[in-house]
Order: C-alpha cells, then structure tokens, then sequence
C-alpha cells in the first residue's frame, strides 16, 4: 500500500513530514525492501487483518485523536486540520453517532470550562475542644458474689480525664479484671488465709513475734471487715509498690522462706473481698530514715470510675524526729489526688481517721485490712463470723455438719473433720513447726499448734529419696523425705480417715492426700504425714505441680499404705489380710531396703522399721 504525502497544518504553520514509499513483495517467504541492495531478513508469522477491521480501526483513531484535540483546545482558539475546522470534524461526529441512534446530552461535546482561579487557603479556625465528662459518672453497679465479680461490661468512653486523673499515682499497665481472674485461683477461701499467714511468717527474720487475725468493723456503713497484722520489719516505700505489683517477689532469692511468685497477696486479698487497704511502718536502715505508707488496691474503685488500669492510690512519708513529712514523689497536687481518692474508697471518712492507723503499729510492722467481704448467693457473708466467736468459718459446701458432729466425738480425727470449714482448725496443723515464740492469735485467742503424728498409734517411719538427676530433682544425698504412717487412734471405730499431710518447706501443701481408692474398707484409719522439699507446689500452693517427681511419689505412698494396712489391720479390728505375699511382691517390686544398722523389733510382727523406699 502506498502512503500519501499528507500536510499538516498545526497553530497555522505548516510542517512537511515526508513519508517513504515502501513496496513489500514476496519472495521464497522472505521480506526484503524495493531497494536494490535487498537485505535477507527471518520469516516471520504475520495475521492478516480483513478490511472490515482495518476500517474500524483507522476510524476509531481518528475518533480519538479528534478527542484528544477537543481536549487539548480548553480555553485555546480552534486548531485548523487539513485547511478545516475543528467545528466540522464535531458535526461528522455528532452525525456518526446519530446514525448510530445515541442521543447525547446538550453540550456533551462542548469544549470543558477553565479551571476556577487559586484561592489562598483561609487560616482554620479552631473551636474549643468540649468539656470531657468524668469518668466517676459511668458508675457500674458493684458485685457481692466473688464468683460474678467479674463479669461486668466496661461500657464507658475513654476520655482525657479518666488518663489524666492518674497522673502521679503508681500503677501497672494491667486491666482491672484480671485480678478477678487472677485470684480464681483460690478455689477455697481459707488458702488465701494461709498466703496471709505465709507473709507474716517469713517476717521472723525480722523481728516478727506474731501475726494476728480479728474482724472490724467498718464506721462508714457498718459492714464487717478482716484485719491481719504483724510487727514485723515492715515496708519501705519501694517495697510498698512492689507488694502491689504482679509478679514481683525478692522472696524468690532467700533460703527459708515461703513466699516465692510475687502473686499470693493479691490473689489472697482478693479472695476474700473486693479492697484492701495496707498500712506500714519501716525502720531506718544503713542511715536511711524510717518511713510509713499507706496503699489502696481497691477493686470497687477500679469498676465504679471505669478505669482501665489497675490504678494504686499511695501516700508516703518519712520521719524526722518525732514528726513524720510528707514524701512526695511529684507534685502537691498528686498528693491532694492520692488522699482525696483514699478517703473516698476507703473505711476511713477523714483524713485525720486515715492517718491515726499508723499509731497502731508501733515502731515497725504492717497492718492489712479487707473490706467488701464477698457474699454469698444467699446474700450473706461467705465468712461466718458468728458461729464461734473464737474462729472464722466458711458457709457452703466445703462445711459439713455431720462431720462436724463426729468431731466432737471422734476428738483424734477432729482436724481431718473440721480443717475445710474452721480456720483455726487448719491454721493448727498449717506449719510442721512455729518458730520458737511465734504467736498465731486468732480473733484474741492464740492457736494451738498441733502436730498430726501425736493423733497416730502404730506408726513407723519410712525413708524416701526420689532419684537424683532425673527430671529437675538436684542431685542431693540429704535430700530425702521421712514419712511418718500409723493408724488414727480413732481408728478402731472404722471412720473413714485416712490420707498424707504433705509440707513443703514447713509449709502444709497437700492436706489429708487421699491417694489409695479402695473398693472396700481398706486403707481406713491410716494417716501418713511427710516433708517433701523435692517436688514444687502450685501457684495457690493448694496442690503440687503434675510432674513425673510427682508422679512416683504418689506411687511409692499408694504402696506404702497398702503394704502398711496390710500388715496392722487386725490390730484395729479387720479381718487378717494375706500381708506376706503383698511384703514379698513389694520388696520385688519396690527395692525394700531394711537399715539394719538402726532396726528395731516392731510392736506386732517380724518386720523391721524404718524402711527405705528408693524412688
């Protein structure tokens, strides 16, 4: 095909571009130019366009150059093509669309209008932010049932106030829930008593002689409160905040002591009520001057102003001579802050009243007072404060009157009946031993501390040591367990008693273990009570971690009790049981090794105690 010159004309000048005429022939499938000096070139696929395509797309350029010159012309005089008009190329295509059948708007083709001129940006005007609504108007209903404490709805808007209205007091980045939750762990309310008893026990090394639990009184609305106080070393500011912190225990580091995770505290005290409010008085060490705090962790101050941190209102200050100043940790305001909230939220109406607590510390100690007590479905107290005017009871499940009345006639088994309900029944047994002059006073009458071995007659005592290296137990030839087994002296009555008290570092872990389920009779009457350093107890230390440790343990008592009833139970009145096979089986089986070194004839037959059981 031959190409025409075409002129063309663009703002009235004329341009010549000359195009080459080429002539394109055919050749044993090879291209090649109309020039003399032909050049071979590849073959390559050509698709033939038909002339029905070849039309529409030449007119389909054209379409859409004539667009880009409509465009191109905004607010320009009218471009010339070819000698012509660009209102002649508008009419042929008005009529082309025509004779097609679209029917287009008025001025759909006209020329687009020029943009509006720049108009410099106005300086914004800034309104003033609306007054913010506190957060103390969101008040959500409290909870007096521990177990529906935590469901509640945080519905309120997060607002500037409620962020800046903690400013200066101390808290962790946790929300106000979890100590709900956290403290779910207790399922029995007289465990977070011990944790209480635990802390005040580790203050022996300071000074502590006592630890005293009673009920108050609140002057606000009457309620009843618990109080636990000690005259102990107390705490300084700084070991305060890490009392209410999570997590964070320096216990962790000491020998011979109980506390361990940094989490009894506050799941204790949350067990037993909504708030706890903590007075204490530190003596000066290593030059330092003494000092006194007071914190709040309130959960009903937490839910009622919808706060979403865990917010601990503090108030410090240190002593200079016989007079005690304010330490401030940031401004005055802050104080003002603390102490307004304090009062609020807490027992005490004023602050005069809040202060005079310290004066009844003395020199050095804390005192811990629960307020909010939770209730029951009932819509009474889960503690019973009325029953014994000497002791704090539980209601519910865990109180069970009939064994309540076997106590009073089965006195030797009275712990085993009485310890889920009476604190001072388990506080009795709580520790193997008091250290020498410590008082446990409860509600103003000292506890009896009470060793379980002199309720027992028949006993023996078998040596225990887990396998050291395997499965974390340190590799410690001391580290053995004695265990102490006889039968109840009330055993000859048949009541169903029996079970290992298991401590941990002084400390009653696993009360009355239950470890041998016999169908019938057997294992009735025989208690068994053992030290068992080896194995690490649970966060509530209500139970011990589920580890092998563990594991073989509870083996080794399972056949130590069997091999024990077995061997005494005619003493108390059973039918004799073939006790010389299940001897032989056990030796076979568990490695009996008699210490003939220190043997000694038993009471009742041939064999030898103490025995050793390896692990």
């Amino acid at each position: 095909r031959k190409l025409e010159n075409m002129d063309v004309l663009v703002k009235e000048e004329n341009i010549e571009i000359p195009i080459k005429q080429e002539k394109i022939t055919s050749n044993n499938n090879n291209y090649c130019n109309s020039n003399s000096n032909s050049k071979t070139i590849e073959p390559i696929c050509v698709i033939e366009l038909s002339d029905s395509d070849s039309e529409s797309s030449s007119s389909s350029s054209e379409d859409d150059s004539e667009e880009d010159n409509e465009n191109s012309g905004n607010g320009k005089r009218s471009r010339v093509i070819n000698g012509g008009d660009l209102s002649k190329k508008k009419k042929k295509k008005k009529q082309r669309f025509d004779n097609l059948g679209i029917v287009l708007p008025l001025g759909f083709l006209d020329p687009l209008p020029p943009p509006p001129p720049l108009v410099e940006e106005e300086e914004e005007v800034r309104l003033p932010l609306p007054e913010p609504v506190r957060s103390s108007s969101f008040v959500i209903q409290s909870c007096k049932q521990f177990w529906k404490a935590g469901d509640y709805e945080d519905s309120s808007p997060v607002d500037a106030a409620s962020s800046t209205s903690t400013v200066g007091m101390d808290h962790v980045r946790v929300h106000p829930k979890f100590l709900h939750s956290n403290a779910t762990s207790h399922k029995w309310a007289l465990g977070a008593f011990a944790e209480l008893l635990d802390n005040a026990l580790d203050e022996v090394c300071y000074g502590a002689t006592f630890v005293n639990v009673d009920m108050l009184k609140n002057k606000k609305d009457g309620t009843r409160m618990l109080l636990i106080e000690d005259n102990g070393g107390g705490m300084n500011p700084d070991k305060m905040r890490q009392c209410m912190s999570l997590g964070y225990s320096a216990k962790s580091k000491l020998a011979n002591v109980i506390g361990q995770y940094g989490n009894g505290f506050k799941t204790s005290t949350m067990r037993l009520g909504a708030d706890v409010i903590v007075f204490s008085r530190c003596r000066g060490k290593d030059g330092e001057r003494p000092t006194q705090t007071v914190g709040m962790l309130s959960y009903t101050f937490l839910r009622s102003t919808a706060k979403e941190d865990i917010v601990v209102p503090m108030l410090d200050f240190e002593g200079v001579g016989l007079e005690w100043n304010k330490l401030m940790r940031s401004c005055s305001g802050d104080w003002n802050l603390n102490v307004e909230t304090i009062v609020q939220w807490s027992p005490y109406s004023s602050e005069a009243d809040l202060f005079h607590q310290f004066d009844t510390i003395g020199d050095h100690g804390t005192r811990v007072i629960i307020y909010n007590l939770w209730e029951d479905d009932q819509g009474e107290l889960e503690l019973d404060f009325d029953t014994n005017r000497h002791d704090i009871q539980i209601r519910g499940v865990n109180r069970d009157e009939k064994k309540i009345e076997m106590a009073r006639q089965f006195p030797n088994s009275r712990h085993f009946l009485t310890y889920r309900h009476s604190l001072r029944s388990y506080a009795s047994i709580l520790y193997l031993k008091l250290p020498r002059g410590f008082r446990i006073v409860l509600r103003g009458m000292d506890v009896e501390h009470h060793n379980i071995i002199n309720d027992l007659m028949l006993t023996q005592e078998i040596t225990y040591r887990p396998q050291p290296g395997s499965d974390g137990v340190p590799k410690d030839p001391n580290m053995v367990a004695i265990i102490t087994l006889g039968f109840v002296k009330d055993a000859k009555d048949h009541i169903d008693v029996q079970g290992f008290n298991v401590y941990h570092k002084n400390r009653l872990i696993k009360p009355f273990w239950r470890v041998w389920n016999a169908a019938g009779s057997d294992g009735r009457g025989v208690i068994g009570v053992l030290e068992a350093n080896f194995v690490e107890p649970a966060h509530d230390k209500q139970g011990f971690e589920r580890t092998n440790v563990l594991s073989r343990l509870e083996q080794r008592l399972v056949q130590m009790q069997k091999t024990y009833w077995s061997t005494y139970c005619h003493k108390i009145g059973y039918a004799p049981r073939r006790h010389k096979k299940l001897l032989g089986e056990s030796a076979t089986s568990f490695s009996f090794l008699f210490t003939f070194g220190n043997k000694k004839d038993c009471d009742f037959c041939d064999i030898f105690s103490p025995l050793m059981f390896c692990g």
